[in-house]
């Protein structure tokens, strides 16, 4: 049975039935309950109410004889009426059900629409910013009409819904201070199966100064409580897309023409392709002194072509010398009246077309007055290129120069998709904060010129039902802790797990212009987050708070243009870091780089959520944020679980991408201090730590097997220090594009040797691009331009002119780089840019365990690999990281030298006489085994160690050690295997040394010689030391020999021999044990020899002297040097020509080469390739390539000579089929190539104009569609349009293709799978 309420009503929304009203097992968003008529009435006297405010009716008391006469009269009067009340009722009866069912299916309400319900009364609370209004148990109302009130309590089954029609002609706005909703309440604004089609906006309004705050809750605030309900659903509309088309300043791909302030006397000219919107030609005719420049200027205005735009303006004064024929010849090419009696100093500015009449210009004059002109003389037309874009020519008398707008790219550049990012911001819901007109007392105003104090949105545990799509949300948030534009605080489970039958979600929400983050995820599982755009905000924008929370999936969201706000350390810039110290201890002032400047779009404090398809742009430091707290922090702290972030697999990761961030597009490492501030450590809470390390095993538990950490389709582009910084492993990085960044990507190790148990690190199937044709637009983040790239052109860097571009990093290892692609990366005079580079000023140690493979390097990569030179940047280049960079050729797809280890050219101890040197990249390519000694001194510390193999003594390296203020310090050379090595020290020696075995396989060895005073003794052990629980075992101590022949009778021995003449301490370290997969040591331990030495002199102990030439050793070649590799690696480089952010699509690579007049004297061929699949031609003459658009297959080729051009133009009109796209080239100078008419049947906008073109290139579509991408292409005569490259997309329903059957989309299917993950 259906519950009935004190009135008889029936509920306006079915209540959960087991008793827990946010564990509703049926509920869903937005249904209300079929319609059901109303109990009838038991008495004639029942109130009508009418609205909240309505007035009970009155009632009277009368005599006892007046109450007689009138029950007699009334008792005859219902005797009389029975019949005719009867037949009334059956004749209404009938007339109602013929109504009914006439037209009740197509008036009835709605069942799904909230505002519908028959229940709902109407609400007027008008406009009293005293009344504060609580809307109680048997309070249905609806809003129609706009109010202003104090506040909004929704509480005990209250509901408040927002009016709506069908025609969404509704403008409703609700002025409060705060709503909030508990305790059964509910408020509706339109339901997931009915969207809201009018305008609802509801103001928060307040000062940070006024009134209380509501506990919990704060000030000016939508809140939702236990048992409560907030659906809100605007009208559906697409949240955010990629580009199309690139969007150019002004529209033009050559920028804004409004000419230059740096004009000369006389008449200045600008030529313009009417075509392209080009500029041609500049040029400048001193008709005021000269009357030679007035003839050149009536020659070189006769000499343009038909249709070129002429752009003329008078700088100082032009009329002196401007002789009468050159005035008739402008006034009869470009149209002009004024300049047939420009005068002295007057300003004149035109714009016309040769040979457009009077129709085609525009033009102005100013007199010359009291030593100035009246005025600026403005000439101004629009104009259309071929593609359709539209552009203005402006000219100015006096010069102006303006701010172009920013460049928006809308194409896959070299690969890579690069496509801008457009999101509509504006939604028919508005929730908004009223904010005052600048900042005031108490909201930091030192740092921000604006009101921060905005509306939030907070929702608590336990509620009923929360659903939000397509609402906008601005002005949200203050810079308050807790006070965010929408804020799940410590709500648990709002899944099916917590046992919600329909899952909590934000969706397709606009949130913009807020001043404390965009969505926050405290102590929360399970919500999903999708089609939701962040833009222009302060702090972590979606931020995942306390380190705990798992399961919530970000799914296609857009963060824009993140800011530094107050809130927490790492939301902070340089200068809010270093004032702001009011929780840091004592007098400690923290540091920008380590504390703080971590603000970041996605900050991911657990790896256990889901990030697909999401983008991140115009972070001021990071675009997704992977940390790993060690405990729970904040609320949370001593309350969950701890959920060993650290240990914990990732969840997926898959097509996201980041661009236009300034520290790193993608970073994942580091944690937050988890301590309050203290004498032992004065920083903040929660500053940045880097105290934290990516390991992911099994179930969290460090005894399993590693999970491999996947990121699968990462696009990352133009970020200025990194694409991607990765620390930990196992991690994986495959399907990915890097382009444009300061590095594209850099692998870190787990930590330092011995905790850190070594670990995978893999890029595989990616796409590096050091320089792309995206040449950027100088502003916002973008400070820094010069020159680079291919074609040496201006264009953005990511830092200054000298900073040396690398593609993939190396950092320490081991790494695996494998089937990857490089290209555009060209040094030049001014800094080294390398497809392969090293962490700059490194300390710390590598391993020869890096490994490269099956790598492919593009023609335009004329450094493959660099070691670094002394200079800036690399400043002395001489820490111990730098001296030991190292990695495995595996394959000789990199050196041409299969098998073989790439180091550092001045490194002898991993040479031997044959090895190759390569100046160019200060290196020297070895063959050999190799492994790493890792050695830690004690008593004293901080020393410098020296280190010399035997066969090259005067070739020393001189290691500084990794940590100079640690109590012990630790070296780890590089080293040649089954070759000697002594070691010297720079002070005395010290007293206690380990030395470990990293990457030593069974057998493996080396010896080694220390340097001791020679009244030193000695107890040297033998331990495997096993780094989860710090224990060791197999111990066994060394013993001493007499001889250096005895110790060398058998390696495995565990022996030394002190010779006494040269202060050297001789032992062999072998292995017992062979390695087990990426691990430094073996499953058993890590080997180790510990030397404690009683050491009774403190002088220096440096042997160099007498230990050579007594243990020089000739240099030998233990594995010969392969032979150079002539065969082209087939198998080399990624199998993707495109990376983009739909890899749903396929796209066709097109490639058309042009040759200029100079270069067809070569003889090379042009040619137009087909996803790299060329088809040349020499012969002069227009060559057509026409390619299935639904399959991708070349369908047709045809070489038009100048012979038979003119049936060109009929081919292009109907001999090309439908679905077709056509590619077309030039060679040569074509006559008589008049083709305008069929192109625009391909897909130009006007009829171009060919004559006297130098080359001509064009993408088009034969169809019913005109895609975004067909273009035509042209060059001044002589002159070629080098080789153009374009990706166009295949197998699109707008051109008429039939649904290809494939496989599912994998965003969608990772969708479920998350959906489904508990």
């Amino acid at each position: 049975m259906q519950a009935i309420d004190h009135r008889g009503n029936s509920p306006v929304f079915l209540q959960p039935q087991n008793g827990s009203s946010h564990r509703s097992s049926g509920y869903v968003p937005g249904r209300i309950v079929p319609l059901r008529p109303s109990p009838c009435p038991k008495s004639q006297t029942s109130a009508k109410f009418t609205s909240a405010g309505q007035e009970g009716h009155a009632t009277f008391a009368l005599s006892p004889e007046e109450q007689r006469r009138q029950a007699e009269a009334s008792r005859k009067k219902r005797h009389k009426n029975t019949l005719i009340c009867f037949g009334i009722s059956s004749f209404s009866f009938f007339i109602a059900l013929a109504i009914i069912l006439g037209i009740s299916s197509k008036y009835a309400p709605d069942e799904n629409c909230p505002d519908q319900n028959p229940r709902l009364q109407n609400w007027n609370p008008g406009q009293d910013t005293g009344k504060r209004v609580i809307i109680k148990k048997g309070d249905l109302f609806r809003l129609n009409l706009d109010a202003t009130v104090h506040s909004v309590v929704i509480q005990d089954g209250g509901l408040l819904v927002f009016g709506d029609d069908k025609d969404g002609s509704r403008n409703i706005t609700l002025r409060t201070r705060f709503i909030l909703i508990k305790d059964g309440g509910a408020l509706h604004i339109g339901a997931q199966n009915c969207r809201y089609k009018s305008k609802a906006t509801i103001i928060l309004y307040g000062k940070s100064d006024e009134g209380d705050d509501v506990p919990t809750f704060g000030k000016k605030f939508i809140g939702v409580g236990s048992d409560g309900t907030l659906e809100l659903h605007g009208t559906h509309k697409l949240s955010w897309t990629l580009l199309s088309k690139s969007m150019y300043s002004s529209g033009l791909a050559s920028g804004s023409y409004a000419f230059e302030r740096n004009f000369s006397r006389g008449l200045n000219v600008r030529v313009i392709d009417q075509d392209t919107a080009q500029v041609l030609v500049v040029d400048k005719f001193d008709t005021h002194e000269y009357q030679n420049e007035s003839r050149r200027l009536q020659d070189f205005l006769k000499g343009q072509d038909l249709g070129r735009i002429v752009a003329i303006a008078v700088g100082d004064s032009a009329a002196k010398n401007l002789l009468d024929e050159t005035r008739l010849t402008i006034q009869n090419l470009l149209g002009s009246k004024l300049v047939k009696g420009l005068s002295y100093r007057q300003a004149w500015a035109l714009v016309g077309v040769i040979g457009g009449g009077n129709s085609s210009y525009n033009e102005s004059v100013r007199d010359y007055e009291n030593h100035s002109t009246g005025g600026k003389a403005l000439a101004q037309r629009e104009f259309f290129t071929v593609d359709g874009q539209k552009f203005a020519v402006r000219t100015f008398s006096e010069w102006n120069e303006e701010n172009p707008q920013f460049l928006h790219m809308g194409d896959v550049i070299d690969g890579v998709d690069m496509r801008a990012e457009v999101g509509v911001l504006t939604r028919n819901i508005l929730i908004k904060g009223e904010t005052e007109k600048s900042c005031y007392a108490g909201n930091q105003c030192q740092y921000f010129n604006y009101d921060t104090f905005g509306g939030h949105i907070k929702i608590l545990k336990n509620f009923t039902s929360v659903h939000l799509s397509h609402v906008e949300l601005r002005q949200m948030g203050q810079q308050l802790i807790g006070s965010y534009p929408v804020h799940f605080h410590r709500c648990g489970d709002v899944d099916e797990k917590g046992g919600y039958s329909f899952r909590t979600y934000l969706e397709g929400l606009s949130i913009h212009h807020c001043f404390s983050r965009c969505v926050t995820i405290h102590a929360t599982n399970g919500l999903l987050i999708k089609d939701t755009i962040g833009y222009d905000t302060l702090g972590h924008c979606f931020f995942i708070e306390d380190g705990i929370e798992q399961r919530n999936i970000l799914f296609h969201n857009l963060g824009l243009v993140t800011r530094p706000g107050t809130l927490l350390p790492t939301d902070r810039n340089s200068t809010m870091c270093m004032a702001i110290k009011d929780k840091v201890y004592g007098n400690y002032v923290p540091v920008p780089a380590t504390d703080c400047m971590a603000v970041s779009t996605f900050w991911i404090a657990h790896p256990n959520n889901h990030l697909i398809n999401n983008a991140a742009a115009g972070s001021q430091d990071a675009g997704i944020w992977y940390l790993f707290h060690k405990i729970s922090t904040g609320d949370s702290h001593g309350l969950y679980p701890e959920t060993k972030a650290e240990l914990t697999p990732l969840g997926i990761f898959y097509n996201n991408r980041v661009h236009s961030n300034f520290k790193a597009g993608l970073f994942i490492d580091k944690g937050v201090k988890t301590t309050n501030a203290s004498a032992e450590d004065p920083r903040e809470y929660l500053c940045l730590d880097n105290n934290a390390r990516f390991r992911p095993h099994q179930d969290a538990d460090p005894e399993k097997p590693r999970v491999a950490a996947l990121i699968d389709r990462l696009i990352a582009f133009k970020n200025n220090d990194h694409g991607s910084w990765v620390r930990g492993g196992d991690i994986i990085i495959q399907n990915s594009g890097f382009a444009d960044n300061g590095i594209g990507l850099t692998f870190a190790s787990d930590g330092s040797f011995p905790k850190d148990e070594g670990s995978s690190q893999e890029v595989s199937e990616s796409l590096f691009v050091g320089e792309s044709r995206n040449y950027g637009f100088q502003g916002g983040q973008n400070k820094y331009s010069g020159t680079g790239g291919i074609d040496n052109k201006n264009r953005t860097l990511p830092r200054n002119r000298t900073f040396p571009i690398r593609g993939f990093q190396i950092y320490d290892g081991p790494i695996h780089l494998t089937k990857c692609t490089f290209k555009n990366f060209v040094p030049t005079a001014d800094r080294y840019t390398s497809a392969i580079g090293f962490l700059l000023k490194n300390p710390w140690q590598l391993t020869p365990k890096n490994n490269i493979s099956l790598i492919k390097f593009d023609t335009n990569v004329s450094l493959k690999v660099f070691f670094g030179k002394p200079g800036p940047w690399f400043e002395d280049s001489e820490l111990d990281g730098d001296k030991n960079s190292i990695f495995h050729d595996v394959d000789g797809s990199v050196t041409e030298y299969k098998d073989t280890y790439v180091g550092r050219m001045d490194n002898f101890l991993i040479r031997h006489p044959k090895c190759i040197n390569v100046t160019q990249w200060n290196g020297v390519v070895c063959s050999g085994t190799y492994a790493q000694l890792y050695i830690q001194t004690r008593n004293p510390q901080n020393l410098t160690m020296t280190i010399v193999r035997d066969e090259y003594p005067s070739s020393t390296m001189a290691l500084r050690g990794i940590n100079q203020r640690a109590a012990f310090q630790q070296y780890q050379p590089v080293m040649m295997l089954q070759k000697g090595y002594t070691i010297h020290w720079n002070g005395q020696a010290p007293q206690t040394t380990f030395l470990y075995l990293i990457n030593f396989n069974r057998n493996d060895w080396i010896r080694v010689g220390l340097c001791y005073p020679s009244s030193t003794t000695f107890q040297v052990t033998f331990d495997v030391f096993q780094r989860q629980t710090s224990a060791f075992y197999s111990v066994e101590d060394y013993t001493s020999v007499t001889s250096m022949m005895e110790l060398q009778k058998n390696r495995s021995e565990k022996k030394f021999y002190f010779d006494n003449s040269t202060g050297l301490l001789f032992l062999y370290l072998q292995a017992k044990y062979n390695r087990d997969g990426h691990s430094y040591c073996s499953a058993q331990g890590c080997e180790r020899v510990k030397i404690q030495a009683t050491v009774q002199s403190k002088q220096i102990s440096n042997c160099m002297t007498k230990a050579y030439p007594k243990y020089y050793q000739a240099p030998t070649v233990l594995q010969p040097m392969p032979a150079r590799t002539t065969v082209q690696c087939k198998n080399c480089g990624t199998t993707q020509m495109a990376f983009t952010s739909d890899p749903h699509k396929t796209y066709l690579l097109v490639q058309i080469q042009s040759m200029s007049k100079v270069e067809l004297q070569s003889s090379l061929p042009s040619f137009i390739s087909v996803n790299g699949n060329k088809s040349p031609f020499k012969d002069m003459g227009v060559f057509t390539l026409v390619v299935d658009a639904c399959v991708g297959t070349v369908t047709e080729k045809k070489l038009f000579l100048q012979a038979n051009i003119k049936s060109i133009d009929e081919y292009l009109k109907t001999g090309i089929p439908q679905r077709s796209i056509v590619l077309l080239s030039t060679r040569g100078d074509i006559r008589n190539l008049n083709i305008s008419e069929a192109l625009m049947s391909l897909g130009t906008a006007k009829p171009a104009h060919l004559q006297n073109k130098g080359s001509i290139a064009f993408l088009g579509f034969r169809g019913n569609f005109k895609p975004s991408w067909a273009k035509l292409f042209t060059s001044p005569a002589g002159q070629g349009l080098g080789q153009i490259e374009k990706f166009i997309p295949l197998q699109m329903e707008e051109y008429g293709c039939t649904r290809v059957s494939s496989s599912k989309r994998k965003d969608l299917e990772l969708l479920k799978q998350a959906s489904r993950a508990h």
